[in-house]
C-alpha cells in the first residue's frame, strides 16, 4: 500500500511539473507573440537583459571594436559617425549595458573578449560616476554559462525564465517594456542602433545625485588595462566632459573632476592605450547634457566628431587589415 501511494504521489508530481512546464511555455510563447516577452534573465536588470538579447539578435558577429561600460558608453557613441568616416573598414559594436562600475566593465569585457577573437580594439566611455562604488557592488554580476550558448551560440533561451524566474520583476517588465522599447517612455528608453547604441533625449536637463570617487575602481581600471595590453588589444578610453550644472551644485571649481581625470590617465597602462579627454577639446552647455553622464542624442556627434579627430592622430588603426598589420598597438596617451 505504501509502494503504491508512493507511485501514485510521483506520478502526480511529474504530471503537475509537466502542466506548469507547458503552461509556463504557452505563457511565454503568448508574450513573446504579442510584444510583451522581456528578455531572457540573464541578470536582474532589465537593460542589462536587453542587451544581451541586442547581442543574440545583431547580424554584427565578428566587431573589430567594441565599447563597454555603463550607460555613459551606451549612450553617448553614434557609430554611424563612425561609418561615414571610415566607411567599412571599421565594423563596430557597442556592447555596452547599463548601471555597470568599472570592476563589473571589466568583468564584462573579459566575457565578451573571450568569445570575440575579431576584436582587436575596445573603447570606453567614462564618467566620475562609473568610479564611484566598485568596493559595494559584486563585480561577477551575471554568470558566463548562462549568457555564452545565448548570445554567442544563438541558442534558444526557454530554460533562463525558469532558472532564474523572478516574478516580480518579471510582472513589471511585461507591464514596462513596450513603452521602453518603442521609445514612448523617453526617460527609460530600450531603444538601440543599429550597432547596439542607445538614443537618449530628455526636454530638460537634470542635475541629479552627487557621489564620490572609489579609490577601488581605480585599481579595477589599472587591471583592465593591463590585461587588455596582455591580450594585444588596444584600448581607448574617452572621458566624458563634465555637466557645468552637477560641477556648479557638487563640485564647485571642478577640483574633484580634475583628480578624477588626473587618477584615470596615471592608472592606464601606456601600452596600448589611448586616452581622450574630451573635456579638453569640447565645451559643452547644461542643454547638451540630459544630466550629468549622458548627453543628449543630438549632441553625440560632437564627441564623434571630437573622437575621431584624436583617433586620427594616434597611431592606432582601428580597420582590421591595419590592426593585423601594425602588430604593435599605439604606445602614447592623447
Amino acid at each position: 500500500m505504501t509502494n503504491s501511494n508512493a507511485m501514485r504521489f510521483n506520478i502526480a508530481f511529474i504530471l503537475w511539473c509537466a502542466l506548469f512546464l507547458l503552461l509556463g511555455g504557452a505563457g511565454l510563447a503568448g508574450l513573446s507573440a504579442v510584444g510583451r516577452l522581456p528578455a531572457p534573465p540573464v541578470t536582474a536588470t532589465n537593460c542589462i537583459d536587453e542587451k544581451f538579447k541586442f547581442m543574440h539578435d545583431t547580424e554584427i558577429r565578428n566587431p573589430g571594436l567594441i565599447a563597454v561600460g555603463s550607460s555613459v558608453t551606451w549612450r553617448n557613441l553614434d557609430f554611424s559617425v563612425f561609418a561615414e568616416h571610415y566607411g567599412g573598414d571599421v565594423e563596430p559594436l557597442n556592447a555596452a549595458p547599463c548601471f555597470l562600475y568599472v570592476n563589473q566593465t571589466a568583468f564584462y569585457t573579459d566575457f565578451l573578449l573571450d568569445n570575440m577573437p575579431s576584436v582587436k580594439s575596445v573603447m570606453s566611455v567614462f564618467s566620475m560616476r562609473d568610479f564611484s562604488a566598485c568596493a559595494a557592488s559584486p563585480t561577477e554580476f551575471f554568470r558566463p554559462e548562462d549568457a555564452k550558448g545565448y548570445v554567442f551560440d544563438k541558442d534558444p533561451a526557454w530554460h533562463l525564465y525558469l532558472k532564474n524566474f523572478r516574478p516580480v520583476s518579471f510582472a513589471r517588465d511585461v507591464v514596462d517594456l513596450p513603452g521602453m522599447r518603442s521609445g514612448k517612455d523617453a526617460s527609460a528608453s530600450m531603444v538601440m542602433d543599429p550597432y547596439g547604441s542607445g538614443p537618449f533625449t530628455l526636454p530638460k536637463p537634470e542635475i541629479r545625485e552627487d557621489f564620490q570617487l572609489d579609490a577601488t575602481c581605480l585599481d579595477h581600471l589599472s587591471a583592465m588595462s593591463e590585461d587588455l595590453s596582455r591580450r594585444g588589444i588596444d584600448f581607448i578610453v574617452v572621458l566624458l566632459p563634465q555637466m557645468p550644472a552637477w560641477r556648479d551644485a557638487y563640485d564647485p571649481g571642478g577640483v574633484r573632476d580634475a583628480e578624477f581625470r588626473r587618477e584615470v590617465s596615471r592608472r592606464l597602462d601606456p601600452t596600448r592605450t589611448v586616452l581622450i579627454d574630451a573635456q579638453q577639446g569640447l565645451h559643452l552647455s547644461n542643454d547638451q547634457f540630459t544630466d550629468h553622464a549622458h548627453l543628449q542624442w543630438r549632441s553625440v556627434p560632437l564627441l564623434m566628431r571630437y573622437l575621431i579627430s584624436q583617433l586620427d592622430k594616434s597611431e592606432l588603426s582601428l580597420s582590421h587589415a591595419g590592426a593585423d598589420q601594425a602588430g604593435g598597438g599605439p604606445d602614447h596617451a592623447l
